[in-house]
C-alpha cells in the first residue's frame, strides 16, 4: 500500500509493508513532467485518465494497449517496447532513459536492476494495485501517478468522481430484489479457475448485486476446479460473465461441448469483456477497467 505526506514545500510518496515504511520518494526528486516507461497496460490506464500519455515512452508490449494517442505513438516510434517484467532489455531500457519505470514489487527481487537504474538516475516504482480486492481501492492508485506527475488535485478529483459514481449505483441498484447467480470464466487446459469468494471479481458481483456461484470460498486467490465440480455447482446458474478468450457460443462449444450441458449456455446469458480490442487481442478491459470501475459497475447492472 501506499500513501502521500504533504509539507510546505514538498510531497512525499511512501511504500508501506504493513506499518512499515519499505522506501518513499520526494516530488522533489522528480521533474514536474516526467518521462515514464511502464511494464503493464493496466498501469497505462492510470496515465490515460490524467491525459499523460505524452509522457509514457516505453512500455513492455505494445500489442496489449488500446489507447489510440498510444498506438499513435507506437506508429511514431515515439513509444518503443523493452520487454515485459522479468525480461526486460536493459540496454534499451537505459538509451530511453526515462526519469520513472513503473513496475509491480516483483521487480524488487532483482537487486541487479535496481543497482542499475539507480547508478542511472531512473526512479523505480511499484505498483502493487492488484493486491487491492476492493474496486475502488484498486482505482485509488490513481493517486499514485497523480503524485508522480505533479497533478494530485486533479487524481483526487477524478477519483472522488469515480467513487461517487460507483458508490450511488450500488444504492440504487441495492433495491432490486433479482439477484442473479453468476459464473465466471471458463475451462484453461483442463483446469477451471474460479475467484476466490473474497476476490476482486467477486466483489464487483456483489455490488452489482449479484450472487457469486463461488461465493462460500472464502480466499481471494483462484481455485483450480475440475470442469464437472464448476458443471454441478453451476447448472442453474443466470450470467456467465468472462469467458476467457472467446467471442461467441460457438467458439466455446467447438473448445468443450460439454459446456452446452450449462442452462445458461443454452439461453444465450454469456457476456465476454472484450469489446474494446485492438487487432493483436490487446483487451482495453484490463487497459482502463481498473481505474474506472464505475463503468464495469454500469455494465455489470445492466447485464444482471
Amino acid at each position: 500500500m501506499f500513501g502521500i505526506a504533504n509539507f510546505d514545500s514538498y510531497s512525499q510518496l511512501f511504500f508501506l509493508d504493513g506499518t512499515d515504511t519499505t522506501w518513499s520518494i520526494k516530488s522533489s526528486d522528480l521533474p514536474s513532467n516526467p518521462k515514464m516507461v511502464v511494464l503493464s497496460s493496466v498501469f497505462a490506464g492510470y496515465v490515460e485518465l490524467l491525459e499523460k500519455q505524452d509522457q509514457i515512452i516505453g512500455v513492455d508490449n505494445y500489442k496489449y494497449y488500446c489507447d489510440s494517442l498510444l498506438l499513435k505513438r507506437f506508429e511514431q516510434q515515439k513509444t518503443i517496447e523493452i520487454g515485459e517484467e522479468g525480461q526486460l532489455n536493459l540496454s534499451k531500457l537505459l538509451q530511453l532513459r526515462p526519469d520513472v519505470l513503473i513496475c509491480s514489487s516483483f521487480s524488487s527481487q532483482d537487486q541487479s536492476l535496481i543497482k542499475r537504474l539507480k547508478k542511472s538516475g531512473i526512479k523505480l516504482v511499484f505498483c502493487d494495485n492488484f493486491k487491492e480486492q476492493n474496486p475502488l481501492a484498486r482505482a485509488e492508485w490513481i493517486k499514485l501517478f497523480g503524485f508522480l506527475f505533479n497533478c494530485q488535485s486533479k487524481a483526487d478529483s477524478l477519483f472522488d468522481g469515480i467513487a461517487n459514481r460507483y458508490e450511488k449505483q450500488i444504492s440504487i441498484n441495492r433495491a432490486k430484489s433479482l439477484k442473479p447467480l453468476v459464473l465466471t470464466d471458463a475451462l484453461y487446459s483442463d483446469v477451471w479457475n474460479v475467484p476466490g469468494g473474497n476476490s476482486y471479481t467477486a466483489k464487483l458481483i456483489e455490488d452489482a448485486n449479484g450472487t457469486y456461484v463461488f461465493k462460500n470460498k472464502n480466499e481471494l486467490f483462484s481455485y483450480p476446479l475440475s470442469l464437472e465440480l464448476v458443471l454441478k455447482a453451476s447448472e442453474n446458474c443466470d450470467i456467465w460473465l468472462h469467458v476467457n478468450q472467446y467471442k461467441t457460443k460457438e467458439e466455446l462449444f467447438k473448445a468443450n461441448n460439454r459446456y452446452a450441458l450449462l442452462n445458461v449456455f443454452k439461453q444465450s446469458r454469456i457476456f465476454n469483456n472484450n469489446k474494446r480490442e485492438n487487432r493483436f487481442g490487446g483487451n482495453g478491459f484490463w487497459e482502463i477497467g481498473v481505474v474506472r470501475p464505475d463503468l464495469v459497475l454500469k455494465d455489470l447492472i445492466s447485464i444482471f
